[in-house]
């Protein structure tokens, strides 16, 4: 893959301990199923060989009727994180069955720009669909909405992890919507020195941080880049909850999320309203019986 990047796992990899946890969950000789996860972001480049093998059927909320196709290139990088997180891809080669399925859901144009009716649309539909954990790589620092909190409660209520990103403001109090509701998963961004990133958000709000600058990843057109921020923070999370589910099926999302938080690995250079509960640690969480 793009020069052998991921001829073995990477840093931000290694550093959150998911080899570990692709063998724990192996061990374990359940029932391998995937995992359902809605990707609401810019779309995904449906062609992208590395994905393929990863998607289940989504939903393009801009353009209805026609596939969720990515033209920005946000939301593919997210797949990428996803795909080498879970595990689905080992030495550039996807393993199958796969640990999780992407259900691509697109709000976001060309320009990453969109509307938060559409995620609510979109959070109605991963509801519908039946998907387990919903990643919400974006944000916004808009008043809240009404409308768009009582759906985050309302897939909260019906057993689906959110997970989303704290928010890329580099200041105090400036976790974003949707990151600042309680039942969603607030990921701050940290770096190869297990510092704060610059431009992470912070505040009382965030839950963990994982990694989430100068990350490798997957671009459309079959190609391959890199990208920092929350956003990329935030797939770590949900990759290790997917990993979760399939060795503890129906655990619901209080209980991950205080199994997330209880697992973490406190970093001492960051203060606590920049770190939540610390860093995401899939190895403990998968070891853990809390």
């Amino acid at each position: 893959m793009g020069r052998s990047v991921w001829q073995s796992p990477p840093w931000h990899i290694r550093r959150t301990g998911f080899p570990e946890a692709w063998r724990l969950v192996r061990m374990e000789r359940v029932q391998y199923r995937p995992v359902e996860v809605g990707l609401l972001d810019s779309g995904v480049d449906l062609k992208h060989p590395y994905l393929r093998h990863l998607l289940g059927p989504g939903i393009n909320l801009l353009s209805p009727g026609k596939p969720p196709q990515d033209e920005h290139g946000h939301g593919t990088h997210i797949a990428g994180i996803l795909a080498v997180a879970s595990g689905a891809l080992q030495r550039e080669r996807p393993v199958w069955p796969p640990p999780l399925r992407i259900r691509p859901v697109k709000i976001f144009d060309r320009k990453g720009v969109g509307r938060i009716a559409d995620i609510v649309a979109g959070l109605r539909w991963c509801l519908e669909q039946g998907c387990e954990i919903v990643n919400l790589s974006f944000g916004t620092d808009r008043q809240a909405s009404e409308q768009l909190a009582r759906a985050i409660r309302t897939l909260d209520r019906y057993g689906i992890l959110l997970v989303g990103a704290a928010g890329n403001d580099g200041r105090a109090g400036s976790v974003d919507t949707p990151g600042v509701y309680p039942e969603v998963v607030a990921v701050a961004a940290s770096n190869r020195r297990d510092r704060l990133a610059r431009f992470s958000s912070r505040g009382p709000e965030v839950d963990l941080v994982a990694p989430g600058t100068g990350l490798f990843s997957l671009l459309p057109g079959g190609a391959f880049g890199y990208m920092s921020g929350t956003s990329m923070a935030a797939p770590h999370v949900t990759a290790a909850a997917a990993l979760l589910l399939q060795v503890r099926p129906g655990l619901g999302p209080a209980a991950i999320r205080a199994r997330l938080k209880a697992t973490a690995e406190w970093l001492p250079e960051v203060p606590v309203s920049a770190q939540g509960a610390g860093l995401l640690r899939a190895d403990r969480l998968l070891r853990a019986e809390v």
